[in-house]
């Protein structure tokens, strides 16, 4: 069956609940919650059964104002739920256009504080003002989620409007608003029925009492509003109002007891036996309730309890799902578990068994939860819920399989294998490959078919492990693996196998890219991005996830026009779904990074490297952060910052300790240490650092060529042209598999044959050069050798009509970096994130947008714009950004020369 169960239920808890005829309309409070709502915060705090849903829910239905509402459940304790479902609420509530970012956002598969200032920006930019109702605030108690919310309100939520229902006050900052009278409270006095209300109550259910009736009933009750149709229902049909009425006594919650007892005993067996075989359902359809009850009735007696005001509430005007009053379904299920506990679990697992069936494998895993159905919770866990366990729901799912005991993972192989699931959601890579040994140790406990699938999934999370690690091998090895063994199962026998081949896909191009294997990493991630033509399959984890490795592919092969299509691609997938700050936006960045600086374009370079970096922020992606560090490093040396890029250099070795870095990324940290002893006027050490291994021995191996290059340049620089020449005759010969490379072989070439005053071959090698470069814009190599390219290029320009264009562009990057246009001196260096504001002033951002931009808060914006206007020496931000143009049109600085 289709998946999709999980979001149709969780879109129930949006609607805000159906009043019943019986409901006493309630002006007075609708009022203050008007006026409130356009204060600013309301919060309704009071116990079970004081009305505040029903008060809400009606207020809600006939205002005129755009209202969203979230039931909120124990699962919401989770941030990553709580605001998810706040998304899904606002995209339900009207008048949320499909311009709004709101339209496309997605709740994202690791919380992030910035998804929520991102979803109240949208809310910021809507025409007016947005209700948003949290009914049973209570569920958040202790959480995450409460400490997200109350940073939500330090923040100001704008023109969303909080109104928060809760049986109890929460530890929320409210004080601040409430000093600035922007807080409006009511507490259980203000929602108590008055005698008015309590008549009209009582009198919709034919119920008619004298005043000194009615004066007991309310001295009993207090005006509780389900303590008063509690009465009404067990004074109906009672002969003797007198003796009925003073049998009212004890507190609130006795009297609830009492009168819910008293309803129970009212209603035929028929109807009770009913009540108590859904009750175990928080949520309710008629093909559920026959399910549970055997009956083929549901909806008549769905919607005969709702007329009848027995605390079934329908969820949507279609009647589609129905819940219990919280007080009533608490008596319910009590009484279900001391009557008849083999029942209940007979009903639970026959509500797991209706929601696997219709595409919920989260609350069919509950439904076992509740009842410890440990072994089919964790076969449902493992063949179902891969999706969940890889998206958003993870931590619920983690939640979910606390229930089985610790020890059942020692004799059971798919128990074991789903604690490597928790550990693998808890980011315990160690943990998973225990858990998978020991499972794989108790496979010989199934049956084939079984063992199979098993061992699929297996492989999957020990694939998902080596990711953990950033280990490269392993993640080739046992993706492969993985991939190999999910093959040869069924979709009948795995119905998560889709998401599973996804992850291991995922995880072996990841593998395979940051082993240096370029090609056979773009052919997976290629056939990934055909089958997200399916719509079924275009996830925007899986889009981003594909997109963004493909750019940076590409950039490393210095196809740079592909990468940068590839990048946006990305980008506009996690723009659309507000996931801009995710880590697996990160990896857009830095494709985006490596395209600026082989165009040589450093303050765009720049502002990618730092938005890159803030993707990753604390979550470990040691591949990313090295590449991101090694781009920075590049980019000082290019600008002339050069102790800057060696310090930064010896600080990503140190950090490499104790992590087996890949030898792609490797080479590639002493290629760019290479280049920094060049930068220093060092080529002898630059060459021996790339003397490790000759270029002849591995020709296509990267980074391989890069060695190369920079050898021939350290040559070149200590003036051995003919050491330079021959170290570059293998790539002459067979061409190195990225251009970038390609490209600095011929211009080295040119430089060398120039140097040897051969006019003619040092032309031919500069049109080589240029064939290979101009196609992609690669500028870099000919502004890293020194001013005798600018020479070579007027030449060229002035015999050839081939690639004018880029060669006028060049020579104009080229004589910024060495004429008066050169940016002006500092009084201090710039920090990376100083350099990035700076950068963005041209543009006419506000602060606001700035913040945005860099992933920051405002006033760590001013705080870098305080800094900036010392550092240059100007007084507002109008002379910064004029500075700001001036450093861009400087491009690159002038490098120590070659020639």
């Amino acid at each position: 069956m289709a998946r999709g169960g999980s979001r149709r239920q969780g879109r129930t808890r949006s609607f805000v609940p159906v009043v019943p005829p019986a409901f006493v309309p309630r002006p007075r409070l609708d009022g203050v919650l008007e006026d409130g709502v356009r204060s600013g915060t309301v919060t309704v705090s009071a116990p079970a059964g004081a009305g505040k849903t029903l008060m809400l829910a009606s207020w809600a239905a006939r205002r005129t104002g755009r209202t969203a509402w979230l039931s909120l459940e124990r699962e919401d304790a989770d941030p990553a739920h709580l605001w998810g479902h706040v998304l899904t609420a606002l995209q339900g509530a009207e008048a949320v256009p499909p311009s709004s970012a709101l339209a496309t956002m997605t709740a994202p598969p690791t919380f992030d504080r910035r998804f929520v200032t991102g979803v109240l920006t949208a809310c910021e930019a809507l025409s007016g003002t947005t209700a948003l109702v949290l009914d049973d605030g209570h569920e958040l108690v202790g959480s995450p989620a409460l400490r997200s919310l109350a940073d939500a309100l330090r923040r100001g939520t704008g023109s969303l409007r909080l109104v928060l229902s809760t049986r109890a006050d929460l530890p929320l900052p409210l004080q601040r608003l409430r000093l600035a009278g922007q807080l409006t409270e009511l507490r259980t006095a203000d929602l108590r029925l008055d005698g008015a209300e309590a008549v009209s109550l009582l009198e919709r259910q034919g119920i008619r009492l004298s005043p000194g009736q009615l004066e007991h009933v309310m001295d009993r009750t207090e005006g509780w509003a389900a303590g008063l149709r509690l009465a009404a229902l067990s004074l109906q049909g009672r002969g003797d109002l007198d003796v009925a009425v003073g049998e009212l006594a004890g507190d609130l919650r006795t009297v609830a007891d009492y009168f819910v007892e008293e309803v129970l005993a009212r209603q035929s067996p028929d109807v009770t036996a009913f009540l108590l075989d859904i009750c175990i359902a928080r949520r309710v359809t008629a093909d559920l309730a026959d399910t549970l009850t055997g009956r083929t009735d549901g909806q008549r007696v769905l919607e005969q309890l709702e007329r009848d005001n027995l605390f079934v509430v329908a969820l949507d005007d279609r009647r589609g799902w129905y819940r219990f009053h919280h007080l009533f379904a608490d008596v319910l299920r009590q009484r279900l578990s001391v009557e008849d506990p083999h029942r209940r679990r007979r009903l639970h697992q026959r509500a797991a068994t209706w929601f696997a069936d219709h595409g919920d494998p989260l609350e069919s895993a509950r439904h076992l939860a509740a009842v410890r159905c440990s072994r089919r919770l964790a076969r449902l866990v493992l063949r179902d819920a891969g999706a969940e366990v890889l998206g958003v729901e993870r931590l619920a799912v983690a939640e979910i399989l606390r229930a089985i005991p610790a020890q059942e993972s020692t004799v059971d192989p798919e128990i074991a294998a789903s604690a490597a699931v928790r550990c693998y959601i808890g980011d315990d890579a160690a943990g998973v490959l225990a858990n998978v040994a020991r499972a794989r140790d108790l496979l010989s406990s199934l049956g084939a078919r079984d063992a199979a699938v098993t061992e699929a999934v297996l492989s999957t999370f020990e694939a998902l492990a080596a990711g953990l690690d950033d280990d490269a091998e392993r993640q080739i090895l046992t993706g492969d693996r993985a991939l190999l063994l999910l093959g040869s199962v069924r979709s009948g026998e795995l119905p998560a196998l889709e998401a599973y081949r996804s992850a291991a896909t995922i995880v072996l191009a990841r593998g395979t890219l940051w082993a240096g294997r370029l090609d056979e990493a773009q052919a997976l991630l290629e056939r990934a991005a055909s089958a997200l033509a399916a719509p079924a399959a275009r996830t925007p984890v899986l889009s981003v996830h594909v997109h963004a490795n493909l750019a940076l592919i590409k950039a490393l092969r210095g196809h740079l026009r592909g990468a940068a299509q590839e990048a946006d691609l990305a980008m506009g997938v996690a723009e659309r779904s507000g996931w801009l700050f995710l880590p697996q936006s990160a990896t857009a960045f830095l494709a985006r990074a490596v395209v600026h600086l082989g165009r040589a374009e450093p303050a765009q370079c720049s502002v990618a490297v730092e938005r890159g970096r803030s993707c990753v922020g604390g979550v470990p992606d040691r591949f990313t952060a090295t590449a991101l560090a090694l781009v920075r490093a590049r980019l000082d040396l290019a600008t002339g910052k050069v102790t800057a890029a060696r310090t930064a250099l010896a600080g990503l070795r140190r950090q490499a300790t104790g992590w087996t870095m890949p030898r792609f990324l490797d080479t590639w940290c002493s290629v760019v240490e290479a280049e920094a002893r060049l930068a220093a006027g060092d080529p002898v050490t630059a060459g021996e650092l790339m003397q490790a291994t000759h270029p002849a021995q591995r020709s296509h191996q990267r980074p391989e060529a890069q060695r190369a290059v920079l050898s021939a340049r350290a040559c070149l620089a200590d003036n051995r042209v003919q050491a330079c020449l021959d170290t570059l005759l293998p790539w002459r010969l067979e061409a190195p598999p990225d251009l970038v490379p390609a490209a600095e072989v011929w211009l080295l070439v040119t430089l060398a044959q120039d140097r040897l005053r051969h006019d003619a071959e040092a032309q031919a090698a500069l049109a080589r050069a240029l064939d290979i470069a101009a196609p992609e814009g690669i500028a870099r190599p000919f502004l890293l050798c020194g001013p005798r390219v600018g020479v070579l290029l007027e030449h060229y320009q002035q015999n050839q009509r081939e690639h004018r264009l880029f060669v006028a562009l060049l020579l104009e990057k080229l004589h910024r970096g060495q004429g008066p246009g050169a940016a002006p001196a500092l009084h201090e260096p710039l920090t990376d994130r100083e350099r990035s504001v700076l950068m963005l002033l041209p543009t006419m951002m506000s602060n606001t947008e700035i913040a945005d931009e860099l992933f920051v808060s405002v006033n760590t914006v001013k705080v870098h714009l305080k800094s900036l206007y010392r550092k240059l020496g100007v007084s507002n931000r109008r002379q910064a950004a004029a500075w700001a143009r001036d450093l861009d049109s400087a491009g690159f600085p002038d490098t120590p020369a070659l020639v």
